[in-house]
């Protein structure tokens, strides 16, 4: 295994934002807030003038902060950079201390975060299950899982792997997905708003329905 070639060379994305993906949250007595996860691009040189933004709470706010400490595998360090595995220690109060989630994300520059989004995606299974307007799905976009509304549906491609027939309340509702189907779809979710970007890659389940996609766009991203 160690002989194969990775799937993707994060040292590639060194020059780009720093952007460290959390997966858990800790509070340290004597540190105070922790979080551990991946540094998915950019690096950062922790300390007391190392600003950074974590977020986005469940307003759709960030927190500034400052990164003081950094861990790699139980051994102190003051750099981390693409592609690590890595807990930051932060510079919180007890209030924002308790705002820390899995599923935020630290930033240095340029904090949005968005309920709605689009997306081309592809239906892999689901027989005997149709996906129209207003369709609820749990979707995992890296490290964000929350389930999301589909607001609107266009074909991309009018085929399907599975020929059903069409029912008059389906001509009624609009567009219907099935296995094979491939669409534009915009997305909301149903609880608080993410950082998200175009290019991320998204999975969605719904009891036996999978699928995947690409998030091509965000609404009102350039306002």
């Amino acid at each position: 295994l160690f002989a194969l070639p990775k799937r993707r060379r994060h040292e590639k994305k060194v020059d780009r934002p720093f952007e460290f993906l959390v997966e858990d949250t800790f509070n340290v007595p004597g540190v105070g807030g922790v979080v551990s996860g991946f540094v998915n691009a950019g690096e950062l040189t922790v300390g007391a003038t190392s600003h950074v933004f974590v977020g986005p709470t469940d307003d759709g706010t960030f927190m500034k902060t400052v990164a003081k400490s950094a861990h790699i595998a139980r051994i102190n360090t003051s750099h981390v950079t693409s592609g690590q595995s890595a807990c930051l220690a932060f510079s919180l109060n007890k209030e924002m201390r308790k705002k820390l989630r899995r599923g935020m994300v630290v930033l240095k520059e340029s904090p949005t975060s968005t309920k709605e989004f689009d997306a081309e995606i592809c239906v892999l299974k689901g027989e005997g299950t149709t996906i129209r307007k207003s369709y609820q799905a749990y979707v995992h976009i890296l490290n964000v899982r929350q389930s999301a509304y589909a607001r609107k549906i266009e074909l991309v491609n009018k085929t399907s792997s599975i020929d059903m027939p069409t029912t008059k309340g389906e001509k009624e509702d609009g567009v219907v997905l099935r296995p094979g189907s491939r669409a534009k779809v915009r997305f909301e979710f149903a609880t608080r708003p993410e950082y998200i970007r175009p290019g991320m890659r998204m999975l969605f389940r719904d009891g036996r329905v999978r699928g995947i996609g690409v998030i091509t766009g965000i609404p009102n991203m350039g306002q």
